[in-house]
């Protein structure tokens, strides 16, 4: 009977481990060494300590998009190759960034909170709203998420520009190479940008949104200086922000207690059954791929 080869499952995966039928799993910490293949979360990652602890490794397969977890150059140092679920979740995560987008001008958050508490009084159970069409968005970083996010924007009559390290030729859609001046221009800027930009909207960007401004982020809770935003958010500095992703998760509740003017919700973007599924039909596939000496699917 042939051994199953040993891969390493970090964070482990609940469920989804029951598809891994064909490999002996294993959870860190451990002493094994013979582990050549490590399966992962892109934010929750492998660090260069486990890298050191596991000299059979090979392979790093990210469930979903986000790599940002990872060391890259120091796993390349080590010849370990990387995949990833590119593609595969985007469309949904720009489903969260409108989402968020509307519930901020349209202020479904606190709308709910008053018929909730049975304080709703006609006629305007909440402050008047701010409507969509002729808005402006800027969108931080145009990979496929932030394409995705502007091609529903436009359906909804958003006036849109973008930031990113460079132009890009194949998208039409006016270009702002100053983030500070993209912030000062924009109603509503959503950050779509790489996760590992750590602080690219700092506190400069938060107070160029302004007050009447919204920041809406779907990327990774790092890129945008927290402290800064809850302050802005608390003094009235800053309109109002929708956040689907936070520095620390779970993000303590305390931390949000009594921080006005937010629609929160905890790392919704990819989690749609289409997108788990596609994404853990990815993950094995690499890993056939990789234990049978075949092309990767999906290697960075």
């Amino acid at each position: 009977m042939t051994e199953k080869p040993a891969i390493l499952v970090h964070p482990p995966l609940g469920l989804f481990e029951m598809q891994l039928g064909a490999f002996d799993v294993v959870h860190w910490p451990t002493d094994r060494t013979d582990i050549r293949a490590a399966i992962t979360i892109g934010h929750v990652g492998i660090s260069n300590s486990m890298i050191d602890a596991l000299p059979a490794l090979g392979l790093i397969v990210c469930f979903g998009v986000g790599v940002d977890g990872i060391d890259l150059n120091y796993a390349a140092k080590r010849g370990i190759r990387i995949t990833h679920g590119r593609e595969i979740n985007h469309e949904d995560v720009a489903d969260v960034a409108i989402g968020l987008t509307i519930a901020r001008f349209r202020l479904f958050t606190e709308g709910e909170r008053v018929l909730r508490a049975g304080t709703w009084v006609p006629p305007l159970a909440v402050p008047p709203q701010k409507r969509l069409r002729g808005s402006k968005m800027g969108i931080v970083g145009m990979g496929a998420i932030g394409k995705a996010i502007a091609h529903r924007a436009e359906a909804f009559g958003f006036e849109i520009k973008w930031n990113g390290p460079r132009p890009k030729a194949d998208i039409s859609l006016a270009y702002e190479p100053d983030l500070l001046k993209l912030a000062d221009w924009c109603d509503v800027l959503v950050v779509a940008a790489r996760g590992d930009q750590a602080g690219i909207i700092s506190a400069s960007v938060i107070d160029a949104v302004g007050d009447r401004g919204v920041i809406v982020n779907i990327s990774r809770g790092g890129l945008i200086d927290e402290d800064a935003m809850i302050a802005a958010l608390k003094s009235g500095k800053l309109g109002g922000a929708g956040l689907d992703v936070f520095t620390e998760e779970p993000t303590p509740v305390s931390r949000w207690a009594d921080v006005p003017n937010c629609t929160l919700t905890p790392h919704l973007g990819g989690a749609t059954r289409e997108a788990l599924y596609a994404g853990s039909q990815n993950v094995l596939g690499n890993l056939r791929a990789f234990f049978a000496g075949e092309q990767l699917l999906t290697e960075l």
